[in-house]
């Protein structure tokens, strides 16, 4: 698998019930959801660009790798509290959901990123562990071994 344009992470939650985790029943034949953003946070939502990859978190846990389909914005419902989307594959998710890997272990630090905004993986505190380490190619390369994802 080819992970060299996983370039963001984003926290998302499910909303709801707390025993329940976002995007977790997505249609196998189709693969694609639409990943849902704050209204106020459409211009954080065109970030990434068409193809790009975001490794989504939620509870301290990593749940999916996806890849944004297109740069087009929806926005539905109007009057929701989440009404912004982009179009995404799935690209990788947890197995299994009783135990989805734990977010200290795929990045090697503590994570805090909240809020549901799309982050650049590549912040100081990223570049803090990760520059003598590689960077982000050696970030990807992490990656793939954690999720057993190299053939």
């Amino acid at each position: 698998m080819d992970l060299t344009k996983l370039k963001w992470t984003k926290n998302v939650n499910h909303q709801g019930d707390d025993k329940y985790w976002a995007y977790q029943n997505i249609d196998p034949d189709l693969n694609t959801f639409r990943l849902n953003w704050k209204t106020e946070q459409a211009k954080n939502a065109l970030k990434p660009q068409e193809s790009e990859l975001i490794l989504l978190r939620q509870r301290t846990k990593v749940t999916h790798i996806v890849k944004l389909l297109n740069n087009t914005l929806h926005k539905e419902p109007p009057d929701g509290e989440f009404s912004i989307s982009r179009l995404v594959e799935v690209v990788w998710i947890a197995d299994y959901w009783s135990v989805p890997p734990e977010q200290k272990m795929m990045f090697g630090y503590d994570v805090h990123f909240q809020g549901g905004k799309v982050m650049k993986l590549e912040t100081p505190t990223f570049n803090e562990h990760w520059g003598s380490r590689g960077g982000l190619v050696e970030f990807q390369k992490h990656v793939l071994n954690a999720l057993k994802l190299e053939r």
